[in-house]
C-alpha cells in the first residue's frame, strides 16, 4: 500500500481523524483526508481506505466497493481528553446532544452513557430533526456549527476518535503490527488509565474496565495486570502470560500474592524493579480509587532493555508535554476603565477561533493577553506554543515552525522532529514579533494559515493541523506594508480580530496599583504600598514619568527601590532611578514642540477626547481659550495634519477625527 485514505461525509471529521492516523502511521505511509464532496481521484489498487461509518457506503462509494476497493469501516469512540467540562455538569442536567446525523447522534449518547456519564439527560439534535426541547446547554462531538442559535453554552468534546480495534486492524493490513505494538501500548494503556482517573464512580465498574483492557490485549507489547483491592486478579494480557508461562485460565480469580509474590508496591504511581523468570521488569502501579468493590490497581510491566532503548525519546516527550500553568484574565492587574474595556473585548475574542492580531508597545503585556485568551477559550486544555520571530535565526525558522524529516539537512536529529505548529495541534500558537518575520517566511506562513496544513522540511506530505493563531507585534504593520517589509495579503489574513494593548501613558491610574504589586513582591511582603517608602514628590515623579518601557520598566524600577530602601526612611525624588529624574520627558516635549508647533499639538489635543469636531467648533474653543487661531488658520492646520496622517476629515456633522497615528503622537507629550 502507498496511501492510507481517511474518508468521511464531512471535511472537518475527515481532517481530525487523519490527524489521529498521522500520529500512529504517518512515519510509514502517506495519509490523505477526503470527504464526499471531493473528487475521489486516488488509486484504489494501492490505497487502503478507512471509512468513518458503514452508512457512507452508497452512491459513488458503493461503486468503488464494487470495483474492489480495499477498505476498513472504523469503529469510533468518545475522545476522553475533552470530557472534563462535561463531567462538571450537575446530576440530571438536560442537554442537547448535537451531531451531523441521527445515527451518529444516538451512537454518541450510547457511548457517553456506557462510559458512566449516564447521570445527564441527553436530548438528540441533528439537522432535520422534527422537534427538540429549547435548552441552554448543548454537547457536540466536533460540530459546533450545527448547534441551535439560542443555546447559551456549548461543550465541544471533539470528534469521536478511531478506536484501538480499528487501529490494530489497519496495522495488520499494512503489515505494521510488529513495529507499532509499543506505540499502541504506550498510547492506549495510558489513555485508559487517564480515563479511569477522570470519570466519576459511575464509570469505574468492572465491566467497563475489563472490556477496555481486553480490547487492547492482543496488540500490546507491555504486560498488564488488573487486581481488586483484595488482590484478586481480574484482567491480564497475553504478554504477561508469556512472561509467567501461565495461560489466563490459570491466573484469573487467583490472588496476586500467589502468582507474583515479587510485587510489593500498592501505591498510586509508585514503581519497583522485579525479576521474573530471568526478565528484569520495571513495574508501575496505577490505583483506581472509588467506593465500589471493583476498585483496585492496574500494573504495567516494562522490560528494562526497552526502557533504555527509548530513553532519549521518553525525555523529549516528557519535556514537550510538561503541564504548564498559563496566565488568565484574573492575573491582569488594573483598575482603569480603559483596561476594563480592553479585557472585555479580549474575552469576546477568546470565545471564537478566529485569528487575533495584538499590537502594542514593548512591555505592555502582549503575551500575557495571548495566554489569557488561550486560557479563556475552548482550547484551554490544549497546548499554548509561543514563537518569537526576533529570537530565531532566519535559516532555522522553517524547520522550527514546520519540523523536518530525518536527514533533511546537516545536523538534523535522527528520526526527524515535529514543528511548533504540530506541537500546537488542538491548542493555540502565539507568533510573537511577527513584524520581524522575513518575507520568505511570511509567504510560507500565509500558505499554512490558508490551508491549515504544514509540510516538514524534506517531506512531500501535508500534515493537517488544528490550531488557533494569535500574533503580536510592537511595529506598525500598516507602515511596514507600505515600506514593502510586510506582505499585505498576510496582514489582512492576520488582522481579523485586532487588539491594541495600552501603554502606561494611556492608563495612568494603573501605575500605582502595579507599583504596589511589584514592590510587595520584590520586598517579600515588607512593603505593601509605595507610600511607605516614597515621599510625595517622588510619588508625583512616578506618575508624571512617561514610562517608555511600560510595565516591564515599572517593574524594574520597583525592584530597584526595594533593594535601596532602608526601613524607617522615606526615599525622595532624587533616590529614584536616574532615567526618571533626568529630564528625558522635558527634552522629548521640547523636540515635538519644535517639530510640530504648539498650534498643531493644541489641535490634536482637542480632537483626542472627542468623536469628531468641525472647524467652527474648534474656532470657538480657540476663542474661549485665548488661542490666536482663526477658522481659516484652523482649516490649514487640519489639512497639514491630514497630510501627516494624524487626522481624517469628513463632510457633515462628523467633522475631523484623530487617527491611530495621531493618538500615538499626542500620547507622547503633555499639553
Amino acid at each position: 500500500m502507498e496511501k492510507l485514505i481517511m474518508l468521511s461525509p464531512g471535511r472537518t471529521t475527515s481532517i481530525n481523524l487523519s490527524v489521529q492516523l498521522e500520529e500512529v502511521f504517518g512515519k510509514y505511509i502517506k495519509i490523505e483526508p477526503y470527504c464526499l464532496e471531493d473528487d475521489l481521484d486516488f488509486n484504489i489498487t494501492n490505497s487502503l481506505v478507512v471509512l468513518s461509518s458503514p452508512r457512507i457506503i452508497k452512491g459513488k462509494i458503493k461503486s468503488l466497493v464494487d470495483r474492489g476497493l480495499n477498505y476498513i469501516i472504523a469503529q469510533r469512540v468518545i475522545n476522553h481528553r475533552y470530557i472534563s467540562e462535561l463531567l462538571d455538569l450537575p446530576k440530571a442536567t438536560e442537554v442537547l446532544l448535537v451531531n451531523d446525523r441521527a445515527e451518529t447522534t444516538y451512537q454518541t449518547i450510547e457511548q457517553l452513557e456506557a462510559l458512566g456519564i449516564n447521570y445527564i439527560k441527553y436530548h438528540p439534535y441533528y439537522p432535520g430533526i422534527d422537534s427538540y426541547p429549547r435548552l441552554n446547554i448543548a454537547v457536540t462531538v466536533g460540530e459546533p456549527n450545527l448547534v441551535p442559535y439560542a443555546v447559551k453554552k456549548v461543550i465541544n468534546i471533539g470528534t469521536r476518535q478511531i478506536d484501538i480495534i480499528t487501529l490494530a486492524d489497519i496495522a495488520r493490513r499494512l503489515g505494521l503490527i510488529d513495529k507499532l505494538a509499543d506505540k499502541l501500548s504506550s498510547q492506549y494503556v495510558n489513555e485508559i488509565i487517564e480515563l479511569l482517573n477522570q470519570i466519576n464512580d459511575y464509570a469505574k465498574g468492572l465491566k467497563i474496565v475489563s472490556s477496555r483492557l481486553n480490547t487492547i490485549a492482543n496488540c500490546l507489547s507491555k504486560a498488564i495486570l488488573y487486581i481488586k483491592n483484595d488482590g484478586t486478579i481480574l484482567v491480564s494480557n497475553q504478554e504477561l502470560h508469556n512472561i509467567l508461562g501461565y495461560s489466563s485460565e490459570n491466573i484469573i480469580g487467583k490472588n496476586i500474592n500467589d502468582i507474583l509474590p515479587q510485587i510489593t508496591v500498592r501505591n498510586h504511581n509508585k514503581s519497583e524493579i522485579v525479576t521474573i523468570h530471568n526478565n528484569t521488569l520495571f513495574v508501575t502501579a496505577k490505583v483506581i480509587e472509588g467506593q465500589n468493590s471493583e476498585d483496585g490497581i492496574i500494573y504495567i510491566f516494562e522490560k528494562s532493555e526497552e526502557i533504555e532503548k527509548n530513553e532519549h525519546k521518553i525525555r523529549r516527550m516528557t519535556t514537550r508535554k510538561a503541564v504548564k500553568s498559563y496566565y488568565t484574565f484574573d492575573d491582569i492587574i488594573y483598575e482603569s476603565k480603559e483596561m476594563e474595556k480592553l479585557i472585555e473585548k479580549a474575552r469576546t475574542f477568546a470565545a471564537t477561533d478566529s485569528t487575533i492580531l495584538i499590537e502594542g508597545e514593548s512591555g505592555t503585556g502582549k503575551e500575557l493577553f495571548a495566554q489569557a485568551i488561550h486560557s479563556d477559550s475552548r482550547r484551554a486544555n490544549g497546548p499554548f506554543v509561543p514563537v518569537n520571530f526576533s529570537s530565531i535565526p532566519i535559516n532555522l525558522i522553517e524547520s522550527e515552525l514546520f519540523g523536518y524529516e530525518e536527514g533533511s539537512f546537516t545536523g538534523a536529529i535522527r528520526g526527524g522532529k515535529r514543528g511548533l505548529f504540530e506541537e500546537a495541534h488542538g491548542g493555540t500558537i502565539f507568533l510573537d514579533e511577527i513584524g520581524d518575520a522575513s518575507l520568505e517566511s511570511q509567504c510560507t506562513l500565509l500558505r499554512v494559515i490558508q490551508e491549515r496544513q504544514v509540510r516538514r522540511v524534506g517531506s512531500i506530505k501535508e500534515i493537517p493541523v488544528d490550531v488557533r493563531i494569535i500574533v503580536a507585534t510592537n511595529k506598525n504593520l500598516v507602515e511596514e506594508v507600505n515600506k514593502g517589509n510586510f506582505r499585505s495579503d498576510l496582514y489582512y489574513r492576520l488582522n481579523i480580530l485586532p487588539l491594541r494593548t495600552l501603554s502606561l501613558r494611556e492608563r495612568k491610574s494603573d501605575i500605582f496599583v502595579l507599583a504596589n504589586h511589584f514592590i510587595k513582591n520584590y520586598s517579600n511582603g515588607q512593603i505593601i504600598n509605595i507610600e511607605q517608602i516614597l515621599d510625595n514628590e517622588a510619588i508625583k515623579a512616578l506618575y508624571e514619568y512617561d514610562w517608555p518601557g511600560n510595565i516591564r520598566q515599572l517593574e524594574n524600577a520597583m525592584e530597584y527601590l526595594a533593594v535601596i530602601w532602608q526601613n524607617g526612611k522615606k526615599l525622595s525624588k532624587n533616590d529614584l532611578p536616574e532615567y526618571i529624574i533626568s529630564g528625558s520627558n522635558v527634552s522629548k516635549n521640547t523636540l515635538l514642540l519644535d517639530i510640530l508647533g504648539k498650534d498643531m499639538l493644541w489641535l490634536l489635543s482637542k480632537l483626542k477626547n472627542s468623536d469628531g469636531l468641525g472647524r467652527r467648533y474648534l474656532a470657538e474653543f480657540a476663542k474661549n481659550e485665548n488661542i490666536p487661531l482663526t477658522e481659516g488658520q484652523i482649516r490649514n492646520l487640519i489639512n497639514k495634519a491630514e497630510s501627516l496622517g494624524f487626522v481624517k476629515s469628513y463632510t457633515g456633522r462628523q467633522g475631523t477625527i484623530l487617527t491611530e497615528k495621531g493618538y500615538a503622537v499626542i500620547s507622547l507629550i503633555k499639553i
